[in-house]
């Protein structure tokens, strides 16, 4: 067909996409790409406790498991501590103003001074307690704690998930945790003992924040910045009802084997720390989408409620169907773990995987409920109040008979008056923005 002289064509119509190519779009999105990245990182991180506690049951046995997942325990909690809430709070200031790399610099290397500042009040603490208490000739073990606290403290990984460099985090999640099993299979079958094994536990979390800290400089995403004293302080004092929220939430994990530990045998311990194991390996599945999910939750929340309320309705509902399809396969699979792991079914263990596989959709929609969505609406005191009734009642359930039954029961128990006083709450926010919105007082929380 000719043209004029100088008149272009005419741009051809598009032609309508196919359906096939709308879905080999949705698949490579970035959205779904990123989530996949989140997958594969998670399930190396909680890989390897789960692979950790099967090497050390098989190798160490039934008791000395039950004195290494005590320490891991208490380094556990203590590091919600020392983590002082700042992976929530710090994900918020970053998230919306990546456009503002100056005030990005400087959240992250003031945020990590005061979690090393902390780290240093609880190790000190928490040294003199446990050497009272249980006694200074464990002071190897004290020590290799104190290692995986001070490598959590350090860990820039709440940075690069602000940033959404989820393929950065899965580089180092996997290379860490992929070389420090096979050093562990290596250490346990030449050195097994409890030191040797908490010292390779400890190795992977300051490894883990070592490659991180150096991926960020090779990327350049970050720049040195100055540490301000004032403005330590004034993280500490905008992050401290975050951090009240997460030791209450901690102590219904970690914080209650380790309060086991205080008072009840190694091997109700050991039971207790293996049922854990699993669900938080079950956990790993759905922080992918935890994650992500909360970083456009925090983005939304400084546009409108609603536009969050709209997310978080899509967020509830696949995690709801991947908590439930993995509750049924934690159940299904608690007699065969048991028996990997002990080289016998421990009835005891047994029961409480059960228990715990049943608390896991509770805990998925109380998590969506209180920490991401109250977290990024900024009621951080309404999620820390919420947090602290439950941990009341879960330790007043789990003191009443320390036993690793009543400590399944109570987790139960504590997770949903979690899940129903969020739920409450968030029910809440929604009707005072209809009104908000009714009166013609905007849309911004």
């Amino acid at each position: 067909m000719s043209t004029l002289p100088g008149v272009p064509l005419a741009p051809a119509p598009a032609l309508p996409m196919s359906r096939l190519e709308r879905l080999r779009r949705r698949i490579f999105s970035p959205t779904l790409r990123k989530l996949g990245e989140l997958a594969l990182t998670h399930t190396a991180t909680f890989a390897f406790p789960l692979v950790f506690a099967i090497v050390c049951g098989r190798t160490l046995g039934i008791h000395d498991y039950g004195v290494v997942a005590f320490y891991t325990s208490v380094a556990a909690f203590l590091g919600m501590f020392v983590e002082f809430g700042f992976n929530w709070y710090g994900v918020r200031e970053v998230a919306p103003n990546l456009d503002q790399p100056a005030r990005c610099h400087r959240v992250l290397f003031n945020v990590t001074a005061a979690k090393l500042l902390l780290f240093v009040l609880a190790m000190g603490v928490t040294v003199l307690a446990l050497g009272t208490i249980r006694g200074w000739h464990e002071w190897p073990l004290m020590l290799a704690s104190g290692a995986y606290m001070l490598g959590f403290a350090a860990d820039p990984a709440w940075y690069l998930q602000a940033h959404e460099r989820t393929r950065t985090m899965l580089a180092v999640a996997a290379s860490v945790r992929l070389s420090s099993i096979a050093l562990l299979l290596a250490v346990m079958h030449f050195a097994g003992s409890t030191v040797a094994a908490l010292w390779v536990y400890a190795g992977v979390s300051l490894a883990g924040s070592g490659i991180a800290w150096t991926m960020l400089f090779r990327h350049r995403m970050v720049q040195r910045a100055r540490i301000e004293l004032a403005y330590v302080r004034q993280l500490l004092k905008g992050a401290w009802a975050i951090v009240v929220g997460n030791l209450n939430g901690a102590v219904l994990t970690n914080g209650g084997v380790a309060l086991l530990g205080l008072s009840a045998d190694s091997a109700t311990v050991a039971s207790a720390a293996l049922a854990l194991r699993l669900r938080m390996a079950a956990e790993g599945v759905l922080l992918p989408l935890n994650q992500l999910g909360y970083v456009r939750l925090s983005a939304r929340a400084s546009e409108s409620v609603p536009a969050t309320f709209a997310l978080g309705r899509r967020i509830l509902v696949a995690n709801l169907v991947m908590a439930v399809l993995l509750s049924l396969a934690c159940m299904w699979a608690a007699p065969w773990v048991s028996e990997i792991v002990f080289k016998e079914r421990v009835p005891l263990a047994i029961g409480l995987m059960i228990l715990l596989a049943l608390s896991l959709p509770i805990h998925s929609v109380a998590v969506l409920f209180g920490v991401q969505s109250l977290i990024a609406l900024g009621r951080e005191r309404r999620y820390a109040a919420i947090q602290t009734t439950a941990s009341v009642l879960f330790c007043t359930l789990l003191l009443s008979n320390a036993s690793a039954s009543t400590y399944g029961w109570a987790v139960l128990a504590a997770e949903a008056l979690v899940l129903l006083s969020a739920g409450l709450s968030l029910v809440g926010i929604g009707r005072a923005q209809r009104r908000l919105t009714a009166g013609g007082g905007g849309a911004t929380p």
